[in-house]
């Protein structure tokens, strides 16, 4: 008899502990990756289309968490975000790279992008072609020596400093107010056909909306194309290599990306980006066709 108990005793114990390895094996393949993302169309878009495609094609939760960029890099740097997929390393956001790198992946490029000063396309080129142009007294006059900027101290904002010192735009000044704030005012100018200049970034959906050039930019204060990265703590595609890998290949065209961010502003983000999944869901999933290949070679 205790022989038979001594049995079932051992098979509790075995039972016991396969259903607990089996409980950490499920909890360590459920980890949710946890995603910052800055509140930017852009980013929006591109966030909450990776999230839909992570937990559909790997069944992969993600979790979102939103803050500021700088917030965001230092949050990476500690690791209490895993990855963002918007970081404009070429020019904007270097500071915060270099900054941070020792403690940081670089996952790849996901699309290009733009900063500049920019213009209605109505205002005519032989006036007002570069940023040189911006000195004229009839231009500075027609555009009140104004230049309609978003938040205070980002790293667009900054450049715009830049710019107004490196090509000596004596008498004019940044006005500063939300994106939202920024490109209203800039409708309400276009209808009363106002000039005005924009401290403008591509991908937007102000690209979308109105006919905008940039300036020609011949000190290259705002550089050339940026390059928009995504980029993850130290120690990320060891613990998430699936997820790494989509990254690596996860791309959007901006045209895409510009038309879906327009669209969501009549209706949202969320929206939007479900439509374009199930419209482009084959194109999304070759994306893990070689990250599947490649985790099959692994021993």
């Amino acid at each position: 008899m205790s022989t038979i108990k001594h049995g079932f005793s051992k098979a509790r114990l075995l039972l016991a502990g396969l259903a607990l390895a089996t409980t950490f094996s499920h909890a360590a393949e459920t980890k949710p990756v946890v995603v910052g993302w800055v509140n930017w169309a852009d980013a929006e878009i591109t966030t909450k289309l990776a999230k839909l495609a992570l937990e559909d094609q790997l069944k992969q939760p993600v979790k979102l968490v939103m803050a500021d960029i700088g917030i965001q890099f230092q949050a990476l740097s500690v690791g209490k975000v895993d990855m963002i997929p918007m970081a404009w390393l070429t020019y904007s956001h270097k500071p915060f790279w270099e900054k941070y790198k020792d403690r940081l992946e670089d996952l790849g490029v996901l699309y290009e992008g733009r900063l500049g000063l920019a213009v209605p396309a109505s205002i005519p080129e032989n006036e007002v072609a570069s940023i040189e142009d911006l000195n004229k007294p009839e231009v500075k006059a027609r555009l009140e020596g104004k230049i309609l900027t978003s938040e205070v101290g980002n790293g667009q904002y900054k450049t715009a400093t830049r710019a107004i010192e490196a090509y000596k735009l004596d008498g004019y000044k940044l006005v500063a107010s939300s994106e939202t704030g920024m490109l209203n005012e800039f409708d309400r100018n276009l209808k009363r056909d106002k000039w005005s200049l924009l401290n403008a970034w591509s991908p937007h959906w102000m690209f979308s909306t109105w006919s905008l050039r940039y300036l020609d930019d011949p000190k290259e204060v705002f550089g050339k194309a940026e390059q928009i990265h995504a980029v993850g703590r130290k120690g990320f595609t060891q613990d998430f290599p699936k997820v790494a890998n989509f990254f690596a290949h996860y791309s959007i065209p901006v045209k895409d990306l510009e038309t879906m961010m327009k669209q969501a502003r009549d209706t949202s983000a969320d929206e939007v980006v479900a439509q374009y999944y199930a419209a482009h869901k084959d194109t999304i999933a070759a994306m893990f066709k070689e990250v599947a290949a490649r985790t099959a070679q692994q021993p």
